[in-house]
């Protein structure tokens, strides 16, 4: 079996995206260039972790051997293990050098067949090129990755798809479904066949009980998808045409079933009234956007930033291009949070929308009459509407400097003219 013929569709197509949309290849490149320049993570572990070769360890040697043949890896494999007592493994590659990592723990407790799950799921990362996108991370945590926002959204989305590949990977590896089931319960939970008995559906009334959870979309950002996903991902595979000609699944089919489960991974409000809040903000930002005829790039983001901060991981999925829709949303969402929505959605609802009107350094008198109607829709007074407004101001002010930006058009429109002269 090719492995790349396993892959799930939605990592592919998000790693192209990533590459071809948001051209993420210059950033890689160079981050790659930067850590030449260091020492190398494998000399950290030739100096802190034992390298299992075939003369000190034959049952790992024998192990990798297997996965060598199922995946027809021509490179060199090393294999090191570090002391640590949780179950944990990962896998880089330098130049034609292909690393994996274990700990002691799970060497120790793992049976032969659930090392070599593991092993292929790590392979897996390295056979479909994973690691090299995974060098978008910033080292220094103060942001998640090097990534404007909606490149970042995609990229964590990525993440998560890029984990269910991975998982058909060591299942193709070990060719046993109950030991793939067992490996990622005992990863995950620190359970094994002695308290617990493997029952999908029962895992997935679990997920079933929080899929309405706000706590889901604060997930959003986590590398992995959540262990119940990421099974029932793993059984579609198993029953599916792809997995084994017996299967049951279509290509086609498999693929749907399992972008269902990644959107239950996704970053959007899983409550009617955050919902609402959403739309109520977008209808009624691009509107303010657009009432001057003016449509400004900074107002776009900064309605754009405020969608995928707090609401969701599309933001672009929300915005409507149609004025008559625009307007039915308008009015529908507002009058669902004057009825049923909190008066923290209402506050927030109006300050995120004067935080838009302020984004472009310019506060109007449209602009604040166009708030003060947005405010009466939602059942506030105009008295209390403006001390939402001047609050706003006072928090955010104004961001964008006017004259520097004329200073900026006049040095630029001065250049082009020199430049044309010449």
């Amino acid at each position: 079996m090719d492995i790349n013929n396993i892959r799930y569709k939605g990592d592919l197509l998000d790693t192209k995206e990533l590459y071809e949309v948001y051209k993420v290849k210059q950033i890689v490149d160079s981050h790659e260039e930067i850590l030449k320049e260091h020492y190398s993570y494998r000399d950290k572990l030739l100096a802190n972790s034992v390298r299992l070769t075939s003369v000190i360890s034959p049952r790992i040697h024998k192990i990798i051997e297997k996965a060598r043949k199922v995946f027809n890896i021509k490179e060199k494999i090393e294999f090191f293990s570090f002391n640590d007592k949780n179950y944990n493994a990962f896998a880089f590659k330098l130049s034609s050098n292909i690393s994996i990592v274990f700990t002691s723990a799970l060497l120790e407790n793992f049976s032969d067949k659930e090392i070599l799950f593991v092993l292929g799921h790590e392979l897996g990362h390295i056979v479909f090129d994973h690691n090299r996108l995974l060098l978008l991370y910033n080292p220094n945590q103060a942001k998640i990755t090097f990534l404007p926002i909606l490149a970042e959204k995609k990229f964590l989305t990525w993440q998560k798809k890029a984990e269910i590949s991975c998982d058909r990977a060591g299942l193709v590896c070990c060719n046993c479904y109950e030991t793939s089931v067992q490996a990622l319960l005992k990863i995950s939970y620190g359970l094994t066949e002695k308290n617990l008995d493997f029952n999908l559906q029962e895992l997935m009334k679990q997920l079933d009980d929080i899929s309405h959870s706000e706590y889901l979309s604060d997930l959003s950002t986590a590398s992995h998808p959540i262990l119940p996903v990421r099974l029932k991902a793993l059984d579609l595979f198993y029953n599916s045409q792809l997995f084994s000609k017996k299967g049951k699944l279509t290509t086609e089919k498999l693929t749907h079933e399992v972008d269902t489960l990644i959107d239950l991974t996704n970053f959007y409000p899983r409550k009617k009234d955050k919902e609402m809040m959403m739309k109520f903000i977008t209808a009624a930002g691009i509107k303010l956007i657009a009432q001057d005829g003016e449509i400004k790039l900074e107002e776009i983001k900064s309605l754009v930033k405020i969608l995928a901060d707090v609401f969701t991981d599309n933001p672009e999925k929300e915005i409507i291009y149609n004025k008559e829709k625009v307007e039915s949303q308008l009015l529908k969402s507002a009058k669902f949070l004057k009825g049923k929505g909190s008066d923290s959605d209402r506050y927030y609802a109006l300050h995120f929308l004067t935080v838009i009107a302020l984004s472009d350094g310019q506060f109007t008198k449209k602009e604040k009459d166009l708030l003060i109607y947005y405010a009466k829709l939602m059942g506030f007074t105009v008295e209390d509407a403006m001390g939402i407004v001047w609050q706003t101001l006072q928090q955010t002010g104004i961001n964008i400097d006017i004259r520097l930006n004329e200073i900026a058009e006049n040095v630029k429109q001065h250049y082009i003219e020199i430049s044309k002269k010449k």
